[in-house]
């Protein structure tokens, strides 16, 4: 009987201990299933030591979409990705260039993380992409930087020029050969063995120039920008040394100054947000890219604070495009405390997109085409959605329409049925757009500067506020556009405060007719046709080198302009033009005080 207990007894306890045993194995698989925090060096990850991370965060992406972990930590330092090892997607990029992308940080399908780069160096080698984010949700971003071993851009220093040709020396750290007497910039590596018609060989691709002051870090006084063909170089001789003769007849520039050889594609943005929601950006800075800098296309609620888009290295070009830009986003887009620096085109871009009726193949049914090869694969239209149906060449909203059935042919060709007939003032060449949740935008304590052309294009229809920013820009600080036969973006503001800023000799260049512009691609029906409305300018500074227009307003309903201050400056030669300080045309409801004080 004792020995029956005992047997009793010691079964009981093997029990006891198989069940701590499972219990505390099922613990530890439940805890390790959901590590909130993850470590890029527990991938094999160093920073410093040259060697390509790229599979490293591969492994570390995968494992936060299985843990559903929330933060991924880099450590202080720089990490190295090359393309060899990347993953590639064909994307569409609005205003950039489609195709086969090698990307870096794939975010399709994550949510809930924040990636801390703890003031970590990210650098990119070749043709690769960033970042990109598609169909993700509550993604920060902090505390790293972006930059390019070798810019998608080149530069140079002119050292004369003739009728026939410059002579420029090209600047270190810009790779470069003159092969069969073409300028051909490339990656450096020397290519191995006889050329013949399977060379491997690494072209950065240029076939447009542009003049930069290299004392004042900004384009040259009054420079245009020189196209010249799309064969991704330039008639040259080589001079010795890094030193190249251009035989292109026509060029110009200051002795001393910087010529850059932009790139002829914009295929890989530092960040391209689509489809997203709630995406925040905190002390991001954007050394280079090879095209926008933060892209966001169809995507709610965007925040971009702390950051820096900003050259490295001594170099002119920060982005080869815009420092920021959004197309057909909603909720709320926020640019606070940013510096946008030396990009080679505007500090952002908030549009829509139009496409053009092409055919009526029913009463109730249209053909659309993208027109714009950057807008190509752009697909906005889904069953249920209002469209505004738009005259082509007036830009005049004349109806709406519920999308009821989408057919899409190809990337640039769509037919959509509506859930009525169209009207019958309906024409071919109309453009048509999406009527949304117009984000509501604030811009506010930016430094802008020192970029080729425009400050801000102000093209969204939600509430805009401009405010306490400085912008030094050779184009129009701020322009009003929108058109449905050139770039096909969708603007016409509803309500925009202009207030507290500082403007400081603006307008040295040639991209722009004032200060402030606004305008649209309005081409018939001007005395009619009202695309901007409702904008408010108070309380702003003008600083200004000569006889410069402060605003023109085109085709506006609703414009206030009271409390600025205009101060004159010696910042650069006088233009020998004498321009009116404002220009109005086909507009209503302008009040502009004190006119004559300005």
């Amino acid at each position: 009987m004792l020995k029956t207990n005992r047997i009793s007894v010691f079964l009981s306890l093997i029990v006891i201990l198989i069940t701590v045993y499972s219990c505390s194995k099922n613990k530890t698989v439940e805890t390790s299933s959901k590590k909130e925090i993850l470590y890029f060096k527990d991938y094999g990850a160093i920073a410093d030591d040259g060697i390509d991370d790229v599979r490293a965060i591969k492994k570390a992406l995968a494992d936060c979409k299985a843990h559903g972990a929330k933060k991924l930590i880099l450590e202080q330092g720089q990490y190295d990705f090359f393309p060899t090892f990347a993953g590639e997607r064909y994307l569409y990029i609005s205003n950039n260039d489609e195709g086969l992308k090698r990307i870096v940080f794939d975010l399709k399908d994550i949510n809930d993380l924040t990636i801390e780069g703890q003031g970590a160096q990210l650098m990119f080698h070749g043709f690769i992409s960033p970042f990109v984010l598609e169909n993700s949700q509550n993604i920060k971003f902090e505390n790293f930087s972006i930059d390019y071993s070798r810019t998608f851009h080149s530069e140079a220093i002119i050292l004369g020029y003739d009728a026939e040709g410059m002579d420029v020396e090209i600047r270190e750290g810009f790779p470069f050969k003159v092969q069969s007497g073409t300028l051909l910039f490339t990656d450096g590596q020397k290519q191995i063995g006889e050329l013949t018609t399977v060379s491997k060989g690494v072209t950065y691709g240029s076939s447009h120039m542009l003049e930069y002051d290299t004392e004042k870090r900004e384009t040259a006084y009054m420079v245009k920008d020189f196209y010249f063909s799309d064969i991704n170089g330039f008639p040259a001789k080589e001079l010795g040394g890094r030193k190249v003769r251009i035989r292109v007849p026509g060029l110009s520039g200051t002795i001393g100054n910087t010529m850059v050889f932009g790139p002829n594609h914009r295929k890989h943005p530092g960040f391209v947000i689509s489809d997203s929601r709630n995406t925040d950006f905190y002390n991001v800075t954007i050394y280079h890219s090879g095209g926008m800098g933060i892209l966001g296309q169809r995507s709610h609620n965007i925040t971009v604070d702390e950051c820096k888009v900003t050259p490295s290295k001594g170099r002119m070009i920060s982005a080869t495009a815009d420092a920021t830009h959004f197309s057909n986003c909603t909720g709320k887009i926020a640019l606070t405390n940013n510096l946008f620096e030396n990009q080679k085109d505007d500090a952002t871009n908030i549009h829509g997109i139009y496409v053009q009726v092409i055919e009526k193949s029913a009463d109730d049914k249209v053909i659309v085409q993208l027109k714009h090869q950057q807008q190509h694969g752009f697909d906005f239209m889904k069953p249920g959605m209002e469209l505004e149906l738009v005259r082509g060449k007036s830009m005049i909203t004349y109806d709406t329409a519920i999308v009821k059935h989408v057919n899409r042919i190809n990337k640039e060709v769509t037919e959509v049925t509506f859930d009525k007939n169209l009207p019958d003032n309906f024409e071919l060449g109309d453009a048509i757009a999406e009527i949304r949740d117009y984000p509501e935008i604030l811009i506010a304590n930016n430094m802008v500067r020192n970029n080729r052309a425009r400050g801000m294009l102000l093209n969204c229809r939600g509430k805009t506020v401009v405010e306490n920013n400085t912008f030094h820009s050779p184009g129009a600080a701020i322009l009003f556009e929108g058109d449905s036969f050139h770039w096909f973006e969708q603007g016409g503001v509803r309500d925009c405060v202009i207030r507290n800023n500082i403007f400081e000799n603006c307008l040295y260049g040639v991209w722009g007719k004032a200060i402030i512009d606004v305008k649209a691609g309005i081409l018939e029906d001007k005395e009619t046709s009202r695309y901007n409305r409702n904008i408010l300018i108070e309380d702003n500074v003008f600083k200004i080198y000569d006889d410069l227009t402060l605003l023109n307003a085109y085709c506006v309903d609703g414009l206030i302009w009271r409390n600025n201050t205009v101060e004159k400056t010696e910042a650069y030669p006088k233009t020998g033009k004498s321009h009116k300080r404002f220009v109005v045309e086909y507009s209503d409801n302008v009040q502009i005080d004190n006119q004559n004080d300005y």
